[in-house]
Protein backbone atom coordinates (compact mmCIF):
# COMPACT_ATOMS: atom_id res chain seq x y z
CA UNK A 1 0.00 0.00 0.00
CA UNK A 2 3.07 2.44 1.02
CA UNK A 3 4.62 1.69 -2.53
CA UNK A 4 1.09 3.00 -4.47
CA UNK A 5 1.07 5.94 -2.16
CA UNK A 6 4.68 6.81 -3.13
CA UNK A 7 3.25 6.08 -6.83
CA UNK A 8 0.66 8.41 -6.43
CA UNK A 9 2.86 11.15 -4.36
CA UNK A 10 5.08 11.02 -7.17
CA UNK A 11 2.87 11.47 -10.15
CA UNK A 12 0.99 14.64 -8.14
CA UNK A 13 4.39 16.06 -7.75
CA UNK A 14 5.58 15.43 -10.98
CA UNK A 15 2.16 17.23 -12.35
CA UNK A 16 2.66 20.25 -10.36
CA UNK A 17 6.58 21.06 -11.36
CA UNK A 18 4.62 20.39 -15.31
CA UNK A 19 2.61 23.08 -14.81
CA UNK A 20 4.71 25.25 -13.21
CA UNK A 21 7.37 24.88 -16.18
CA UNK A 22 4.33 25.25 -18.62
CA UNK A 23 3.51 28.67 -16.73
CA UNK A 24 7.22 29.62 -17.06
CA UNK A 25 7.36 28.54 -21.00
CA UNK A 26 4.15 30.57 -21.71
CA UNK A 27 5.28 33.29 -20.21
CA UNK A 28 8.94 33.24 -21.81
CA UNK A 29 6.94 32.60 -25.16
CA UNK A 30 4.82 36.11 -24.43
CA UNK A 31 7.80 38.07 -23.58
CA UNK A 32 9.39 36.85 -26.52
CA UNK A 33 6.85 37.48 -28.63
CA UNK A 34 6.99 41.19 -27.11
CA UNK A 35 10.25 41.84 -28.45
CA UNK A 36 9.79 40.71 -31.91
CA UNK A 37 7.21 42.90 -31.85
CA UNK A 38 9.09 46.16 -30.22
CA UNK A 39 11.83 45.09 -32.42
CA UNK A 40 9.81 45.38 -35.12
CA UNK A 41 7.95 48.50 -34.52
CA UNK A 42 11.50 49.84 -34.80
CA UNK A 43 12.22 48.61 -38.18
CA UNK A 44 14.67 45.53 -36.90
CA UNK A 45 13.70 42.19 -38.79
CA UNK A 46 13.32 39.86 -35.44
CA UNK A 47 14.46 36.77 -37.49
CA UNK A 48 17.09 38.23 -39.03
CA UNK A 49 19.01 39.59 -36.00
CA UNK A 50 22.41 39.08 -37.32
CA UNK A 51 21.92 40.60 -40.47
CA UNK A 52 20.05 43.76 -38.49
CA UNK A 53 23.47 44.40 -36.20
CA UNK A 54 25.23 44.06 -39.36
CA UNK A 55 23.14 46.49 -41.30
CA UNK A 56 23.02 48.97 -38.26
CA UNK A 57 26.76 48.52 -37.52
CA UNK A 58 27.09 49.41 -41.29
CA UNK A 59 24.73 52.41 -40.74
CA UNK A 60 26.60 53.63 -37.55
CA UNK A 61 29.57 53.52 -39.23
CA UNK A 62 28.21 55.30 -42.34
CA UNK A 63 26.64 58.58 -40.04
CA UNK A 64 30.11 58.49 -37.97
CA UNK A 65 31.83 58.99 -41.05
CA UNK A 66 29.82 62.23 -42.36
CA UNK A 67 29.83 63.79 -38.90
CA UNK A 68 33.56 63.92 -39.45
CA UNK A 69 33.48 65.02 -42.84
CA UNK A 70 31.08 67.47 -42.11
CA UNK A 71 33.04 68.75 -38.42
CA UNK A 72 36.64 68.76 -40.54
CA UNK A 73 34.73 70.87 -43.14
CA UNK A 74 33.95 73.27 -40.15
CA UNK A 75 37.10 73.24 -39.00
CA UNK A 76 38.41 74.31 -42.07
CA UNK A 77 35.91 77.04 -42.65
CA UNK A 78 36.80 77.85 -39.01
CA UNK A 79 40.54 77.85 -39.81
CA UNK A 80 39.86 80.04 -42.64
CA UNK A 81 37.73 82.67 -40.89
CA UNK A 82 40.52 82.87 -38.31
CA UNK A 83 43.42 83.55 -40.74
CA UNK A 84 41.50 86.53 -42.55
CA UNK A 85 40.63 88.12 -38.79
CA UNK A 86 44.50 87.63 -38.06
CA UNK A 87 45.73 90.02 -41.16
CA UNK A 88 42.98 92.64 -40.13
Amino acid sequence: MDDVQALIDKRSDLEQRRSRLLGKMEAATQALSEIDERLQSMGINPDNLEQEIARLKAEREATLNQLTLALQEAEQVISKVEARLATL
